[in-house]
Parts: structure tokens; C-alpha cells; sequence
């Protein structure tokens, strides 16, 4: 117990694994065994037992970790978690983000002002696309995809916000609609699992009109998105790389508002 007052209380976690360590066998709820990912949140039930920290991360406690915002940028302990996450990876995925992110707001001027809000990158790794951001007037929700590597504790470790989704249901955003919509290579990855018209239907119904989308894929899917795009009255224009690829390329989409023809379209 931190503090008490009243018969409002405050608890404090404890920075090791002695208090755990000191447990009875017969306490209940008891330490979780080892069987189960402790992280893993997709269709996982709820288990009524305790997490014990894992004692390798030394630095995960809040008087350890950096101080915000420069934890924003510094190489989580817990990156060592992802699959062929380091310091160098982080590194240069923190700084690839800041040259995306500055030509996003060169094809979309909205971005980095007060129009857009209400922002989510839908599968990212280390939360670079959000972390680019944090001098703008947004907020990102990060979305790691449940087919991927669990990135979320990097995210988290951030300072960041996320989620764990599967792109092949419905998303809850209840009571939120988005601004802008961002992927990069989300169909690349997964469009075997799950059709490409059903998630980009989830998105125009999460998209507020007039908001954005970028998609960053390849060709064959650019051109995909661009023809089913307009069959949802979106207006979609393809660009190059910062980098000028050859195999991949921007996609930006505006989610337009319009009206079925008994009363007139626009």
C-alpha cells in the first residue's frame, strides 16, 4: 500500500520479485506456471493467477525506465522479445519512420496541422510511424497485428498506446471514428488469411468523411486497393517512395462524403 486516505486507497507494484518469491504454496491466486505466453492477449482466456515479472528485464520498473519523452527514442529492454529485434533495428526503424512521416505531410498537408485528430497505424512494429508524430496535434493509436511478432511491450515501453487486433474482423472503436488510417505492407503480409474488399470495407467504416488513408504496398496491391477504392467513392492517388522504389509505392485515399441517389450524390 502506497497511500491511504479515507477509504480510498493507493497500491504500488513492487519493483522486484521478492514479494513473490515469499508466497506460500496454498495462496490464492497463485503464480502462473510457465505454460502460457504471459503477454498473449488474443481469444486467450483469463487465468486467475499472478504474473510473475521475468527477472532478466531489469529496467521495465518506472524508476528505471527513461524519462518521458526521451524513452520515446530510447532501445526498449523488452525488444529483445521480438523476432530479430536489437538495438540496431530499433535504431533504424526510429529513424526510417522520421523520413516517411515527413514526406506523408508533403502529399498530405492536413497532417501536422489541427484537421487530423484522430489517428491509427493498423500493423506496426515498434510504434516509429507514431513516435514521428509526437510533436503534432494527434493522437495514434498503434495496432499490432495478432498474425505478427508480439511488438506490443516495445510500444508500451515507449510511452506509446496499442492494441492487438486481427485485421480479419470487425475492429471496436466505439465511441472514436478516425482521421487518417495508415498501413504499411498490412496486405503484402496477410491478404491470404482474410479477403482485401472486407478489410477495406472495415476501414471506410471506421474513416470519418473526408478522412485519409495511406497504404504503403506494392504495386500489384496499390493498384488493388486503387480499384476497389473507388468502388467506395474513395479518391485515390498513387505516389512514389520517399525513396523512389521500384516495388513499392504510396497509395493516399480520401473517404468522400456522399448520399445514396434518391437524394443526390456528391
Amino acid at each position: 500500500m502506497y497511500k491511504k486516505k479515507g477509504d480510498i486507497a493507493v497500491w504500488q507494484k513492487s519493483p522486484d520479485n521478492n514479494c513473490y518469491n515469499k508466497l506460500p504454496r496454498d495462496t490464492y491466486p497463485p503464480k502462473c506456471d510457465d505454460s502460457l505466453e504471459p503477454d498473449s492477449a488474443w481469444y486467450t482466456p483469463l487465468r486467475d493467477c499472478m504474473v510473475v515479472p521475468d527477472p532478466k528485464f531489469k529496467k521495465s520498473g518506472l524508476s528505471s525506465i527513461s524519462k518521458w519523452p526521451e524513452r520515446l527514442h530510447v532501445t526498449p529492454e523488452r525488444i529483445s522479445m521480438v523476432y530479430h529485434g536489437s538495438d540496431s533495428t530499433f535504431k533504424h526503424d526510429d529513424s526510417e519512420w522520421k523520413k516517411k512521416v515527413a514526406y506523408y505531410k508533403k502529399l498530405i498537408p492536413d497532417l501536422g496541422t489541427d484537421k487530423i485528430r484522430n489517428v491509427m497505424d493498423m500493423n506496426t512494429l515498434y510504434g516509429g510511424f507514431a513516435a514521428a508524430l509526437i510533436d503534432d496535434p494527434v493522437w495514434v493509436m498503434n495496432v499490432v497485428s495478432s498474425y505478427a511478432s508480439n511488438s506490443l511491450p516495445v510500444v508500451f515501453d515507449r510511452g506509446l498506446i496499442g492494441t492487438i487486433h486481427d485485421w480479419c474482423e470487425a475492429f471496436s472503436t466505439y465511441p472514436r471514428t478516425y482521421d487518417l488510417l495508415h498501413l504499411d505492407g498490412l496486405f503484402t503480409a496477410e491478404s491470404h488469411r482474410c479477403e482485401m474488399k472486407n478489410v477495406l470495407l472495415e476501414m471506410d467504416r471506421i474513416l470519418r468523411p473526408w478522412g485519409y488513408a495511406i497504404f504503403r504496398e506494392s504495386n500489384y496491391f496499390t493498384n488493388a486497393i486503387e480499384t476497389l477504392g473507388k468502388g467506395m467513392r474513395w479518391e485515390c492517388r498513387k505516389e512514389n517512395t520517399e525513396t523512389g522504389s521500384d516495388t513499392q509505392k504510396v497509395l493516399v485515399c480520401q473517404k468522400k462524403l456522399w448520399y445514396s441517389s434518391n437524394q443526390g450524390s456528391r
